[in-house]
């Protein structure tokens, strides 16, 4: 189980200072898969980074199987699986089997363990006949399957996923979520996505974050109630305002459609119709899609990075 409690995190820079998490008290369970959700830079990868043991948090505890992230790291990472959105874990110029059998020696496991479990692996993701391609070669989707794969190498009781199906094709994204589904029913599952359809498939309960901070949690049904009533309604598309905006759902014939709460849309038209909520109305009624994209480094002269620092 993965637990946090009152847990903050703050960046600072020479300029700016950015409370990436304010007091954030998160559970994931064996057997579940459990959801992360909101707009970038709400927070959710900068959990992930802290329950990987991959930055510090700046106040607050989590627990992974009972073992503090800060005071025992190496017990938590032998319990835990990461894939991050970020490729570059994977050696391009290695094939599939490679690179698992180079992260089963920093396990420390022998060649012949390592190879066993490599190939065990591959087959359960589907890239038994890529085993010896070099990755160069491999799609978007075999690479976020062979990261998942990767991080099953020590078999893990924990598996966090940021977005394992960003910029993968259709296809490909249905695999993955098949593969979610399987690993779940062992292990614990957290998992951070954009796309609603995914979460909904999925998760057994979902953590709604906004500014840092959980705004709401339950299971998706329970969320998707928290939507009220949703109507849809035609607006005329010149009378549209920023305000609206966020709630249109396509135009036609120089008509909006606008999809929201009651209490927003009547304010713009009376001639509209109750429809049933979806987890995606739910998502916006609760955290809106204005937020902007926040990335916790900055540019400083001669190119260079500018550090994460905690407070």
């Amino acid at each position: 189980m993965i637990e946090t409690n009152s847990l903050t995190k703050v960046f600072v820079g020479k300029k700016w200072k950015v409370e990436a998490l304010k007091g954030v008290d998160f559970k994931a369970e064996r057997g579940k898969v459990t959801a992360l959700v909101g707009p970038n830079g709400a927070g959710k990868t900068t959990l992930l980074k802290i329950i990987s043991t991959l930055i510090l948090p700046t106040s607050g505890s989590a627990y992974v199987d009972g073992y503090d992230v800060v005071s025992q790291p190496n017990e938590v990472r032998k319990r835990l699986g990461l894939v991050t959105v970020s490729d570059r874990l994977l050696y391009y110029r290695l094939s599939g089997v490679e690179n698992l059998l180079f992260y089963g020696a920093l396990y420390d496991m022998s060649i012949r363990e390592a190879k066993k479990r490599a190939y065990e692996l591959l087959d359960l993701v589907g890239l038994k006949e890529w085993a010896d391609e070099p990755t160069m070669h491999y799609s978007t989707g075999m690479l976020r399957r062979l990261a998942i794969a990767r991080s099953l190498m020590h078999d893990p009781d924990t598996i966090l996923l940021d977005e394992p199906t960003l910029g993968v094709d259709v296809a490909s994204a249905r695999k993955v979520r098949q593969l979610v589904r399987k690993l779940s029913s062992e292990r614990t599952i957290v998992l951070t996505s954009h796309f609603m359809h995914e979460i909904e498939e999925l998760a057994d309960f979902i953590f709604v974050l906004k500014s840092g901070k959980i705004v709401a949690k339950g299971s998706p049904e329970d969320i998707i109630k928290m939507a009220g009533m949703i109507v849809e309604a035609k607006l005329d598309s010149n009378s549209v305002t920023a305000l609206v905006e966020r709630f249109i759902t396509k135009y036609e014939n120089g008509y909006a459609v606008i999809r929201g709460p009651k209490s927003i849309v009547e304010q713009f038209s009376s001639d509209f119709y109750e429809i049933q909520p979806s987890l995606e109305d739910a998502y916006i009624a609760l955290v809106g899609e204005n937020e902007q994209d926040f990335r916790p480094y900055q540019f400083r002269r001669g190119g260079a990075w500018a550090r994460e620092r905690p407070v």
